[in-house]
């Protein structure tokens, strides 16, 4: 019953709504002027840092970001997120925003993508050290394909010992915040059109060479239980995630025991949710200050 009511919403609203503005990520890059405190490598190649944003006084809580993209280096990296971290920095948020490399770029896809992702978030404890960070609560969030990295680092604690991406100490994570996440690979591969373009999902996890084992260490619906606080949060004009995905993936959380949450967000589109000029990332906000 309650998929049939999510989905005569979702075209109840579609409907109504179906003129709305919906933000794109041209209009996310078009904001200028805005910079990190710091930028810190954590590996030797280029593209493994994370830039720093550090409010003025005291720190509400320290938070991962992981920015989307599909994975694919033609899409913008860090600066997708900089809207996002510089306003979560002015409402007293530590921001840790990983870059990381991903399929086009030497190293990027399995494993290099996801040990980017695993090693920055865990070199997070060297930096608190310098900059006195408190990482007793740390929350992690990504948007699109970073919805999909920020819940597998909170998962990877189920990760085998056997895998490449297996980590016998990963950073505690104290609550997972996906914004219109693909967290169930194998569902989105199966989708059909895709905005991220054919086959990503296959060469971002090595279908060729893995097979079917290749989701067992990479989508985080094979890596539940999570056991820490989850949201999914979906907008009923997302194309290239459509919400039904963060419903199917809050429902498998659901059925493993977990506290998972799906919010949905009635007149957005993909990009609104990151978007701290829009009605949307008032809730979102929100959101984010309820974890303390």
């Amino acid at each position: 019953m309650i998929k049939y009511l999510f989905l005569t919403f979702l075209l109840t609203v579609t409907f109504q709504n179906s003129s709305a503005q919906l933000v794109s990520w041209t209009d996310i890059m078009e904001v200028e002027g805005l910079q990190a405190d710091h930028r810190i490598y954590f590996g030797e190649d280029s593209l493994q840092f994370g830039d720093l944003w550090l409010p003025d006084g005291e720190i509400r809580n320290t938070m991962i970001l992981i920015h989307g993209g599909c994975w694919l280096s033609a899409y913008p990296g860090v600066e997708l997120m900089n809207p996002m971290a510089a306003e979560l920095r002015n409402q007293g948020f530590a921001i840790w925003n990983l870059e990381y490399r991903r399929i086009g770029h030497d190293g990027g896809g399995y494993p290099g993508t996801f040990l980017d992702i695993a090693n920055g978030a865990d070199y997070l404890r060297i930096v608190a050290e310098e900059y006195h960070l408190d990482l007793s609560n740390v929350i992690v969030s990504g948007h699109s394909a970073g919805g999909h990295l920020a819940t597998w680092l909170a998962s990877r604690h189920h990760i085998n010992n056997t895998s490449p991406l297996y980590s016998p100490d990963p950073i505690p994570v104290s609550a997972a915040i996906s914004l219109a996440g693909i967290n169930d690979l194998e569902r989105y591969a199966r989708y059909g059109s895709s905005s991220c373009g054919d086959h990503t999902i296959e060469t971002l996890v090595n279908f060729d060479e893995r097979g079917e084992d290749s989701y067992l260490d990479t989508s985080p619906i094979r890596l539940l239980p999570m056991d820490i606080p989850f949201v999914e949060v979906v907008a009923a004009f997302d194309a290239p995630v459509p919400p039904f995905f963060g419903y199917h993936f809050v429902e498998a959380m659901k059925n493993e025991g977990d506290d998972a949450n799906l919010l949905l967000l009635p007149n957005a589109g993909h990009f609104e949710m990151i978007a701290p000029w829009t009605e949307e990332w008032k809730t979102i906000l929100d959101l984010f200050k309820s974890y303390k």
